[in-house]
């Protein structure tokens, strides 16, 4: 096995019994929850009695349970991911890493592979999480016809092959920036997190005023469509996330080369 294989083992293991834990919960929460629902709907629709208090205020305590593991799992991802590098590449374990027998690539590609890999999970979890309670209450071809309704408006706007892979680069262009700033944090001797959300919030600054302008842009020209706004967004979103990308990857790759900073 490689070192990189190696590397990525190793940042799983280092989170897998965490995220088996939420991702359990988040799953065993649905299936009460989505019974409740169905049977809160069932009351209200057939026998039109208002379910009893202790019922309600279970249930209440069911939706907020749920709700507060969904935000659990996606802000512990973004902890997770931002921790990890931090700690591993500046922090004090930064001196057992950027000894082993790697390069720079290696190590930003398997920790890019691995954040990528749990925030696909972490998405899949929370969308198998809805998909239960909605199986509890919503007829199969209800949901067919849902899918193939949201399926068909996607193709009208022309837009249905670059929400894939706009997706997936918008998610690796997230994290590699998370990547760049915490670099930059770096550069300074004190204040290093303070210094690193400056960097981040900066930046998406100026990014939002770019995309901001693009948009009114697009919105201006002349005899323009709704698909064609549309394909030119999701074109520009892919545009930025590559050109994010490569600015996010290459910045912290010479900062971890040049600029080290483990003071």
């Amino acid at each position: 096995m490689s070192m990189f294989w190696k590397l990525v083992k190793y940042e799983l293991q280092s989170v897998r019994k965490w995220y088996l834990g939420i991702y359990g919960i988040a799953i065993l929460l649905s299936i009460p929850l989505g019974l409740m629902l169905h049977k809160l709907i069932f009351t209200f629709e057939h026998s039109h009695e208002e379910p009893s208090l202790l019922f309600f205020a279970f249930f209440t305590l069911m939706v907020f349970a749920t709700i507060i593991v969904w935000g659990t799992i996606y802000i512990a991802t973004i902890v997770l991911i931002v921790r990890r590098f931090a700690q591993t590449v500046f922090g004090r374990e930064g001196y057992l890493t950027n000894t082993l027998p790697v390069s720079a690539h290696q190590l930003i590609l398997s920790k890019l592979l691995v954040a990528f890999i749990l925030n696909t999970i972490s998405s899949l979890v929370v969308l198998a999480s809805i998909a239960i309670i909605a199986g509890f209450n919503i007829d199969f071809k209800d949901f067919l016809l849902t899918t193939s309704y949201l399926g068909q408006l996607l193709k009208e706007i022309g837009a249905l092959y670059l929400v894939i892979p706009s997706t997936i680069l918008g998610t690796i262009s997230c994290i590699l920036f998370y990547y760049l700033c915490i670099s930059i944090g770096n550069l300074f001797n004190t204040n290093k997190v303070l210094m690193g959300f400056v960097a981040y919030f900066a930046i998406q600054a100026i990014l939002f005023f770019i995309g901001f302008f693009f948009g009114i842009g697009a919105a201006l020209t002349g005899d323009t469509t709704n698909t064609a706004i549309n394909n030119s967004s999701y074109i520009f979103s892919l545009v930025q996330s590559l050109i994010l990308i490569a600015a996010s990857y290459f910045g912290t790759y010479y900062i971890m080369t040049k600029r080290l900073n483990l003071d």
